[in-house]
């Protein structure tokens, strides 16, 4: 075969294979604009298999509410349920549900509820006001009946307060349009170093910072307001300064007040154990017995407070005696950890579960001013022994509880200062703090109270 034979052969087989080539390219862009266009049903179709049918997510029920109002006079929940067409079956379900949580046989009057209805009229949603914050809800749908308790949406306002002392500490916070409640929230903090009805003196001032939730009750025609939690405080009283910074120490289930140096507030008794008092006579070695009519010691404090005024253990202890004497009438004593006694004379009555042998914590109600035994008026009279001897309960001195741990008293000091510059910046409005300046001595009072600027008591800011 000659050389020009040979190229036409080369030149024959390329142009083959190029048309094989085109030709499988064409095929393929066929097969894949099929794939494209073609619906997977349709495949499934040519085999025979049956088409799936489209399911479409059905739009969510919404309940109807269908009964609202309120618990009248003498109205029991069978009765109410009733007449809202609920099934006798149904109630004793929805009571049982609901038993961990509330018990719904002793609804009151005036309480609140709605009910929803599903598409067929059929009450299946109960809504039950519990308090102020929360309500208790109850889903019946069929056979199933389950109970749970919700809280109502709410906001917390960061706020301030301050005040100047001229009567009392109540009078003060009324006077400044602030919430009554953080009068006994001072009180609580501070009830170990100052006694609210008697150490208190004119011109002594307060500045605090607090929380505030603001609750949605759509069953409230106001906007509910209560005090959460008093972040820091600072208590001028009589010249000395007090502080309380709230504060999560080291190995603590909840947060305390500590002072400026990381010291807790909280000592083993308190200064006084009842609150709406006057001291009607004091301790004393030699003191005229009003009923006896000779003189005699009056080892103790006595309160004077209006019959019924509830009666707080000093301390947490073990009640030694719960009892009654001709003299001493009903009374109370309780032994606490270390070498104190505490004693409460002349009790109307005793509190619930109060007996010898029980145990209390400090704060717990444990009887009720009288005026059983030797008394001539409703009063309280307060004893306390340290190491088996009387002493004047208003002249102890007790050490704190445990303090700020070391491994966290940077972050507290971090917490105390920010704190204390908010504070700070808390001024006396211009009128009182003519009034304040003017009434005591110079070197007692802080004197940021004249070059901090002024800022509003009302203002807020959202936390949560």
């Amino acid at each position: 075969m000659n050389k020009t034979n040979i190229n036409k052969l080369i030149v024959g087989i390329v142009i083959c294979f190029s048309v094989l080539f085109l030709f499988s390219l064409a095929i393929l862009v066929g097969n894949k604009e099929t794939d494209k266009h073609e619906k997977p049903d349709a495949q499934a179709n040519k085999k025979g298999l049956p088409l799936p049918k489209v399911q479409q997510s059905p739009a969510p029920i919404t309940p109807t509410l269908s009964f609202e109002g309120s618990v009248g006079k003498n109205m029991n929940f069978f009765d109410l349920m009733r007449s809202c067409n609920v099934s006798p079956q149904k109630i004793n379900k929805i009571v049982y549900a609901a038993r961990d949580l509330y018990n719904l046989r002793r609804i009151y009057p005036g309480q609140s509820y709605r009910i929803f209805s599903d598409t067929a009229g059929l009450p299946e949603c109960f809504q039950f006001s519990i308090n102020d914050e929360e309500f208790l809800e109850i889903t019946a749908k069929k056979d199933t009946v389950t109970a749970r308790k919700l809280s109502y949406p709410f906001k917390i306002h960061r706020r301030t307060a301050y005040g100047i002392i001229k009567h009392s500490l109540y009078e003060s916070i009324s006077r400044n349009d602030t919430p009554f409640e953080l009068a006994s929230n001072l009180n609580n903090i501070f009830r170990w170093d100052i006694d609210f009805f008697h150490d208190l003196r004119k011109n002594d001032y307060y500045r605090l910072i607090y929380e505030e939730k603001e609750i949605d009750n759509p069953y409230k025609k106001t906007t509910i307001r209560k005090i959460e939690k008093i972040l820091a405080a600072e208590f001028n009283c009589n010249g000395d300064k007090h502080y309380a910074f709230l504060f999560n120490n080291k190995g603590d289930i909840y947060p305390d007040y500590y002072n400026e140096k990381g010291n807790s507030l909280r000592k083993q008794l308190l200064k006084a154990p009842l609150n709406f008092t006057r001291i009607s006579s004091s301790f004393s070695y030699r003191r005229y017995h009003p009923v006896l009519h000779h003189y005699m010691p009056h080892l103790g404090i006595d309160y004077a407070a209006p019959k019924g005024t509830p009666i707080q253990a000093s301390g947490s202890g073990t009640i030694i005696k719960a009892s009654r004497t001709r003299a001493n009438g009903n009374y109370i004593k309780i032994r606490h950890n270390g070498n104190y006694t505490s004693y409460y004379l002349h009790l109307n009555k005793f509190a619930k579960g109060i007996k010898s042998g029980a145990k209390v914590k400090q704060g717990d109600v444990i009887g009720y001013v009288g005026s059983t035994g030797y008394s001539t008026g409703p009063h309280l009279d307060y004893r306390v022994k340290k190491n088996g001897r009387f002493i004047d309960p208003r002249k102890l001195k007790l050490p704190p509880a445990k303090p700020v741990d070391a491994l966290v008293m940077q972050e507290f000091r971090l917490v105390r200062d920010r704190y204390l510059a908010e504070l700070n910046r808390i001024a006396i409005g211009i009128i009182e703090l003519k009034e304040y300046t003017a009434g005591i001595n110079p070197a007692q009072y802080d004197k940021t109270l004249i070059t901090a600027p002024s800022i509003s008591q009302t203002h807020s800011s959202l936390t949560r």
